[in-house]
């Protein structure tokens, strides 16, 4: 047999071997997603809605405006992998609070307990949102129980609703303040020889400062301290008044808590109960055993998780009933960055052709308002913009549309809002931020000390501009130019939505972030409210008492949805579990993603970074 020969067999083995291989991963393939949509319609179809039980609130990860994924991709995970608590779990706010509205007039639903001890947090006016429906729930005459090892803030403030709350002995109520914190890379930068150049407008535009400071400028601090200590003390204001108690017995000055602390011997959980933070100090045993018992009855109730307790027909987000007019949701939740949604990206591309679907279909599907919920501290100017012009032009259909301010509508939140013919913001909305800045590192330095160097010609001196050279002055005026045009816009744009002169826009603007309750006094926004608020506000400028509600969502991205949970259950080090826990790390990931959004085509910003680090 010739070399030949024996070199064509060897392929032939091989080729088999290769299609062999790709005919069973696309068996495979095949296999799963025919297994999954079986076991999304068993999923669909199971009834676990009690004859009668308890409701429990369960919630794991995190409260946002929009989920990339629904429930139902969730419940596929658990069935896959088995159930494990998920921390980055995403919960729709108001797919949970149609639940509990749901549950409230429920008759099989008799109390509700509340057990948020995987509960990772939302922002401060979506847990007022949240206990808005709570408060519902008990107004009908159906108790609420809370018990928890370690409350944090969020847990807490939802856990005051309850009618008592229990906390386990060695377990706390962290009620320490809120904090805004940045990281700060000058020097960094410096040392790496990065040269990094900043164009910007605006006094309190601070959005920068992490790449020209190592500190934060005092314009930014007082600022960022009137709002903060505003947001607190509505934080504080609300838990006072579901406890019933005074602030400062609640959460006393730093100097009393640890006196009276100490006079507890440390024990956190026995300060909680003297403070009247509790009402009872008991394991999760005992309190299922005895305190719940008696509050019940001793009656045989069930417990059913949130996450089970299914919504009726007629009462899903996803139900169209185009017999009906339609008030159209859109979602602008996340970093405003070019391309489609992603987590804590609000894709421009995807809202753009969600808001054209609309106008392409207003007649057809009888759609007459639509509510943008704008959860959002800004991003890309070009991005923003591709959002604002797809919703002024509805205004040539007489559609009128209500923006409803989410935790957050800064910066390029607010330059989409105004388009809008009313906004409806919450008293603790972070909203403003009307500023601009502009960010272009160059490594010429760094790659000099390294041994390369870039040279070369231009036919001008704006077409030698690359990230190994230095940035030519003309070039730097033209960015700055171009920046102070971009704010001038945005000012003007402003004026002319809420009927103000330029020179009163900017007295509120150069960058300074208001609250909710301020950028009302400031003309900002029409009405403080909720998202309930502003869907009545769109069925009153379109003259609407019977309608529903078109709640525009992403596609699901399955592969997306199963791929990052199966690198979610990768076995990781105890080292590597630690040290993502550092809160540093999380800021460090959190910011560095940021150049990854920062992709716009002209490098001008309208972002409020400051506003999205709050916690």
């Amino acid at each position: 047999m010739s070399f030949l020969s024996v070199i064509k067999s060897i392929w032939k083995v091989v080729n088999f071997i290769r299609e062999v291989f790709l005919n069973l991963v696309f068996l495979i393939i095949l296999i799963l997603i025919f297994s999954g949509i079986a076991l999304i319609k068993e999923i669909q179809k199971e009834d676990t809605t009690p004859k009668h039980g308890t409701l429990v609130l369960d919630l794991e990860g995190i409260i946002v405006d929009s989920t990339l994924y629904n429930d139902n991709i969730y419940a596929l995970q658990n069935k896959i992998y088995g159930k494990k608590v998920n921390l980055a779990r995403e919960n729709s706010l108001f797919e949970l609070t149609q639940k509990i509205d749901q549950a409230a007039a429920d008759p099989n639903i008799k109390n509700m307990v509340l057990k948020l001890d995987h509960f990772v947090g939302a922002d401060l006016s979506s847990l007022q949102y949240v206990g808005k429906y709570l408060a519902k729930f008990k107004a009908n005459k159906k108790p609420i129980y809370a018990i928890g090892t370690n409350f944090n803030q969020s847990q807490y403030y939802l856990a005051s609703y309850a009618d008592k709350i229990a906390l386990t002995p060695q377990g706390a109520v962290n009620l320490y303040g809120f904090a805004a914190n940045n990281l700060y890379y000058k020097t960094l930068l410096d040392n790496l020889k990065i040269n990094t150049h900043v164009f910007r407008v605006g006094t309190y535009k601070s959005a920068i400062e992490p790449f020209i400071r190592d500190d934060m400028s005092e314009e930014a601090k007082s600022n960022t301290t009137h709002w903060l200590t505003l947001m607190w003390n509505n934080y504080l204001n609300d838990i006072s008044k579901e406890r019933k108690k005074a602030t400062t017995q609640l959460v006393p000055p730093s100097n009393i808590m640890l006196s009276e602390l100490k006079a507890v011997n440390g024990s956190m959980s026995q300060y909680a109960l003297s403070n009247g933070l509790v009402d009872v100090v008991t394991s999760n045993y005992e309190f299922e055993k005895n305190f719940f018992e008696s509050v019940i009855q001793k009656e045989d109730l069930p417990e059913i998780s949130i996450y089970d307790y299914k919504l009726k027909a007629e009462n899903k987000p996803i139900n169209k009933n185009i017999t009906k007019p339609l008030i159209s949701v859109v979602f602008v939740n996340g970093t405003i960055a070019e391309g489609e949604n992603n987590s804590n990206i609000a894709g421009s591309q995807e809202i753009v052709t969600q808001l054209k679907n609309i106008r392409e279909n207003i007649n057809t599907q009888n759609i007459q308002a639509v509510v943008l919920r704008v959860n959002s501290p800004g991003g890309s100017v070009d991005a923003s913009e591709a959002i604002r012009s797809e919703l002024e032009s509805l205004r040539d259909y007489q559609v009128p549309v209500v923006v409803s301010m989410g935790g957050m509508a800064a910066s390029g939140g607010y330059w989409i809002s105004t388009a809008a013919d009313y906004i409806v913001a919450s008293p603790n909305t972070i909203t403003g931020s009307i500023g601009i800045f502009g960010i272009i590192p160059t490594f010429e330095n760094s790659l000099s000390y390294i041994g390369v160097h870039s040279d070369g010609v231009s036919t001008s001196p704006l077409a030698n501009n690359n990230f190994a050279k230095n940035l030519p002055d003309e070039m730097k005026q033209l960015i700055q130019m171009n920046i102070d045009n971009g704010y001038s816009t945005f000012i003007s744009l402003v004026a002319k939505a809420r009927n103000m002169t330029i020179e009163q826009v900017d007295k509120i603007g150069q960058g300074q972030v208001w609250l909710g309750a301020e950028a009302y006094r400031n003309g900002l926004v029409d009405k403080l409210g909720d998202f309930d608020d502003a869907i009545e506000m769109a069925a009153s400028l379109a003259n609407l008492t019977d309608y529903r509600i078109d709640w525009q969502k992403p596609e699901t991205n399955w592969f997306n949805a199963f791929y990052s949970d199966m690198i979610a259950m990768l076995p990781k080090s105890t080292a590597e579990v630690l040290f993502e826990k550092l809160p540093s790390v999380k800021q460090i990931q959190q910011k560095a993603s940021l150049w990854d959004k920062f992709s716009d085509k002209q490098n001008r910003y309208i972002y409020c970074l400051n506003c999205a680090d709050v916690h």
